[in-house]
């Protein structure tokens, strides 16, 4: 069992220990986050001999040793098969040097990526069928183990009979129509630079491109119409070149033409601080899931290698997709049984009538700091919750201040790969939920925070139904003026998504701003290791870049004021400082 003298040896906060049957008590001058320190201890003792619980206590009086439960820190080990192989995925993914098999996922750093990673890989390792809604309502080892044990045999993704034309998804169907209405728009690229080594051989690097279009349809699929309906149709083969070019500076964006393959522009552009790849997809046949295997790929052809057989092509999934009721029908609608009123943003110009779908875009750029990123993370901790679920709290409470309102809606992008053999198949899977939080005046952040969580796994949980579905259901007549049920979107991008290995150095798929916005106000979060990094977008025809500015110190006050305090009431947050279009801004950003 771990002494006193190994806790402060591993970390020199800790003043006092004592140690109670299987659970040492410990006092330490700061926040002691338990499950970092029994990675420490796993390294230098025996799992026998480590304490099943860790508890940061602020005496040794006998009167604060209380009987500790599962939330501080319990360490209980993998005790058969499928426990064992569900720690090691979970391990990985999180980049956790020991996990026990009663410890919360969400508590220790997982999300709804890290959620569907571990569903496709149990599911690949087990060979039984792991959804993503079973992973989130077992934040547990022991409990998904439990529920694996009771599950079928996964049923692979059907293969779609061979035809000249398939079906869009119901993702590419919205892009699809999208683009249609505005040929010209970029608003659907995915510009991108990758550094590259200073001795990358070219033909090498173009020949290990067409291997990977040859392995996937996606990138070999042309789109238009046939009787009316949109469909995709796969080619045998396409033209592709990486030419070499001069110049630095911002990627050159311009529109592609869906009905001719492949939706994919690469170059190699030759700069005075080296080589350089530069990338343009469509999001018609990607998403940033699809990016990093798109490159993973290039990366082991380049080398010499073989990527493994692609179990799923996406015309499998298209199909599939549009064959029946997608799941979670009956949870949407009940959620918006009575559609949402449009949020009330103070903008500086008004909402102009027959505006097209994209719109001219600014954004808006600030760090939150290693401090104030390290207390966030703490406080999801101490919550039980991800970083993920705090962030969108403040978020929602910023829409509440900004609006006066406690009925707010946001979207927010999820991975759409639950499917069987879905996790190496590059296309449009991706899907986007609206989240709905009731913002009320009388609850405790605390209270808010706790709801916004249950909100977000129950929503992820049933993210495989198309939002335009919905869309389709719950507004029979919408403005055609105003994205439908939400106007802002927030995500995360978190640093183990966001970079992929590639010839021989760890690179970020940071996607450059194409200058359209598809949504008023696009609050992109970047996961760094020591702060993260804030990419704020804002349809420029409503707002003035001062304005934008105004909302990013009201998102960090907000930050800062329930970090001081996550009991202060929602009401104090919502009401403290409404935010007057064209106000200054108080700290130091970045156009």
């Amino acid at each position: 069992m771990a002494d006193v003298d190994t806790l402060t040896r591993l970390w020199p906060q800790v003043r006092e220990v004592a140690v109670k049957g299987s659970c040492a008590y410990v006092v330490a001058d700061d926040y002691l986050d338990p499950l970092h320190l029994r990675g420490l201890l796993a390294r230098e003792l025996p799992d026998a001999d480590l304490p099943r619980h860790i508890v940061q206590v602020d005496s040794l009086d006998p009167a604060d040793l209380v009987e500790p439960d599962d939330r501080f820190g319990a360490y209980l080990p993998p005790r058969d098969d499928t426990e064992r192989v569900l720690v090691r995925i979970a391990e990985r993914l999180l980049d956790l040097p020991k996990l026990g098999v009663l410890d919360d996922f969400y508590a220790v750093g997982g999300d709804s990526l890290a959620a569907t990673g571990l569903a496709v890989e149990a599911q690949r390792a087990l060979g039984v069928g792991v959804s993503l809604a079973a992973v989130l309502r077992n934040p547990t080892v022991a409990g998904l183990a439990e529920e694996i044990g009771r599950a079928r045999a996964a049923v692979p993704l059907p293969r779609a009979e061979a035809a000249d034309a398939y079906p869009l998804s119901p993702q590419q169907r919205r892009v699809f129509l999208a683009q249609s209405r505005d040929p010209a728009s970029v608003a659907y690229n995915l510009p991108l630079l990758v550094p590259l080594p200073a001795d990358v051989d070219r033909a090498r690097l173009a020949d290990a491109f067409r291997v990977v279009i040859a392995r996937h349809d996606i990138l070999r699929t042309a789109f238009g119409t046939e009787a009316g309906r949109p469909v995709q149709r796969v080619l045998p083969a396409v033209a592709f070149d990486l030419p070499e070019t001069g110049g630095t500076g911002p990627l050159p964006v311009e529109p592609f033409d869906l009905a001719a393959p492949p939706l994919l522009r690469a170059a190699l552009r030759r700069t005075g601080d080296g080589p350089v790849l530069a990338l343009d997809l469509h999001h018609i046949v990607t998403d940033g899931l699809s990016l990093a295997l798109l490159l993973r790929e290039v990366d082991t052809v380049y080398r010499g290698g073989e990527p493994p057989p692609v179990p799923a092509q996406y015309a499998d999934y298209a199909v599939w997709a549009t064959s029946g009721e997608p799941p979670g029908g009956d949870y949407w609608r009940r959620r918006f049984a009575e559609p949402p009123a449009p949020l009330r943003l103070p903008t500086d110009a008004a909402r102009l009538t027959g505006r097209p779908a994209t719109a001219r875009a600014g954004t808006v750029e600030f760090d939150v700091g290693a401090e104030r990123t390290a207390a966030l993370r703490a406080l999801a901790r101490r919550e039980g919750v991800t970083l993920f679920q705090v962030l969108l709290a403040v978020y929602a409470t910023f829409l509440a201040s900004a609006t006066g309102g406690t009925d707010v809606t946001v979207g927010t992008p999820v991975a759409g790969r639950g499917a069987p053999g879905l996790d190496a198949t590059m296309g449009m899977l991706v899907n986007t939920v609206c989240l709905r939080h009731r913002v009320r005046p009388e609850a405790t952040f605390r209270e808010l925070l706790t709801e916004v969580a249950h909100d977000v796994v129950d929503a992820f949980a049933h993210q495989d139904y198309p939002f335009d579905t919905l869309v389709a259901e719950v507004l029979p007549v919408r403005d055609q003026d105003r994205h439908p049920l939400f106007d802002t979107l927030f995500a995360m991008q978190h640093a183990e998504v966001a970079t992929a290995d590639f010839l021989g150095r760890r690179v970020e798929l940071a996607v450059a701003p194409t200058g359209q916005a598809m949504f008023d106000l696009d609050m992109q979060v970047y996961e760094r290791a020591d702060s993260l990094r804030v990419h704020w977008a804002y349809d420029a025809g409503l707002f003035l870049p001062a304005t934008v500015r105004a909302f990013a110190d009201l998102w960090l006050e907000l930050a800062d004021t329930v970090l001081a305090d996550p009991g202060v009431p929602v009401g104090e947050l919502t009401g403290a400082r409404p935010v007057a279009a064209g106000a200054p801004s108080t700290i130091d950003i970045e156009l």
